[in-house]
């Protein structure tokens, strides 16, 4: 499978963005995410909760289609896995936005949280990796249609990246697992000139 065309989720609903703001569910679908399949009670000894808990949560995702149980016969216990291996908040103005702004603040800190965590060991990595990892940071003039170019090539190398943990392309052996996010802010309100 092609992993241009794997499924991805586009979230435009108000009770979907609140459900997956919840901090426990955005660490299971993160959880989920670096791997094919996990059960609660293995997600409860990652994330140092409950499987009770765990279990509840996961369980909503669910209801809001986010992941599915696998079915595996000989288990007690089913595994879950994620329905998408993309998901994208739409930022609308109006009755979206206090769900939206929970969830950024929420994705926000695991990427601060694993930015830190990386600075405590990148002394260990080889050169190469270090001259590609880290913080890339500007503030310029793009146009819409140069932002929607650079959207695609992230989407591109996300995709790809999450495709690999699925087990729909193969993980080349030099690959590290990685975190990759995209921020962008225009830095002018529209309204500064009125």
């Amino acid at each position: 499978m092609q992993h241009e065309s794997l499924p991805t989720r586009v979230l435009a609903d108000v009770g979907s963005i609140k459900a997956l703001a919840h901090p426990l569910r955005l660490a299971l679908i993160d959880l989920l995410g670096q791997h094919e399949s996990i059960t609660a009670a293995d997600a409860a000894r990652i994330l140092g909760t409950t499987a009770a808990n765990c279990s509840f949560h996961l369980r909503q995702l669910a209801k809001y289609d986010f992941v599915e149980a696998v079915e595996v016969p000989s288990r007690r216990e089913h595994p879950w896995r994620l329905k998408y291996l993309g998901i994208t908040v739409a930022d609308d103005a109006g009755e979206l936005t206090s769900g939206f702004n929970a969830l950024a603040e929420q994705m926000i800190a695991t990427v601060v949280e694993r930015f830190r965590a990386y600075r405590r060991f990148v002394s260990d990595l080889s050169l190469d990796w270090r001259e590609v990892s880290g913080i890339h940071e500007g503030t310029g003039w793009l146009t819409v249609d140069e932002l929607r170019a650079l959207d695609r090539s992230f989407g591109h190398f996300a995709t790809l990246a999450a495709a690999r943990t699925h087990g729909y392309e193969t993980i080349p052996p030099e690959a590290r697992r990685v975190d990759i996010a995209k921020l962008v802010s225009p830095l002018d309100s529209p309204h500064e000139d009125d």
